[in-house]
């Protein structure tokens, strides 16, 4: 997708209410049929489902998912500011979806400017920047246990970095992803986006990005534990009946 279709399509997903990677849905379980019956709860208690998973879908057609919040644009002080703070000018793609679209807040978890989308410790892009890191990386989005996706804004290319603090190595692990920012938002788009993995090579035992087929295993796995998770909550439900 060139940089256009990818601004129109998020545009369209975001005014649309429906982009994020994660929906809030009111408890319930999967019956045997892909029904969603709610569960009694307390108060608001709200579940985190997968956008697009089989309990999201049985939960939707139940009208038991909330409708996400409308996403704000961000004011053209804010990106001037991260700019200045970065040291350099951020992506054309990605500073027109600030100005435009939203502060972040869409997608797998993209960090907002000043005002915007923060992480779990309530820190935007800007707040996350760090001259101690790579000159020029831009942390674009959050995905949870430390993990984040950095844009290169020191050139013209925008390539992809990832960073993952969870493989025993120092904590500043950064390794490049091979993608630029526009195939990585269009991979987004089609459900094809995956969180940056750093493995060891199997064969020279030096740490490097995840392979195509090294994320889809990973993602193979975690549908298959979140098929046992229902199956489980499924059974339990048939027992207390």
């Amino acid at each position: 997708m060139r940089d256009e279709e990818v601004f129109r399509a998020i545009a369209d997903r975001v005014a649309a209410l429906d982009y994020s990677d994660w929906v809030y849905v009111r408890p319930g379980d999967l019956d045997a049929d892909g029904g969603w019956v709610p569960t009694p709860s307390a108060g608001d208690v709200r579940w985190i489902e997968e956008r697009g998973s089989p309990a999201h879908r049985a939960a939707e057609a139940a009208g038991a998912v909330d409708p996400l919040p409308p996403l704000e644009p961000a004011s053209v002080d804010a990106v001037a500011e991260a700019e200045q703070l970065l040291g350099h000018p951020l992506p054309p793609l990605l500073r027109r979806i600030y100005l435009e679209v939203a502060n972040g807040g869409f997608g797998p978890g993209v960090l907002g400017v000043a005002g915007g989308h923060p992480d779990d410790m309530g820190r935007t892009a800007v707040d996350r920047l760090d001259p101690r890191e790579p000159v020029g990386l831009f942390p674009v989005a959050y995905w949870g246990c430390g993990v984040y996706s950095y844009v290169d804004c020191s050139g013209t290319s925008a390539m992809m970095w990832g960073f993952d603090p969870n493989s025993g190595r120092a904590e500043r692990s950064f390794f490049p992803e091979g993608i630029s920012l526009t195939e990585w938002l269009s991979r987004w788009l089609d459900g094809r986006l995956r969180q940056p993995m750093l493995v060891q090579d199997p064969q020279t035992g030096v740490w490097r990005g995840a392979t195509g087929a090294e994320h889809e295993a990973q993602a193979l796995e975690v549908a298959e534990l979140a098929d046992r998770i229902n199956q489980r909550r499924a059974d339990g439900r048939e027992a207390r009946g």
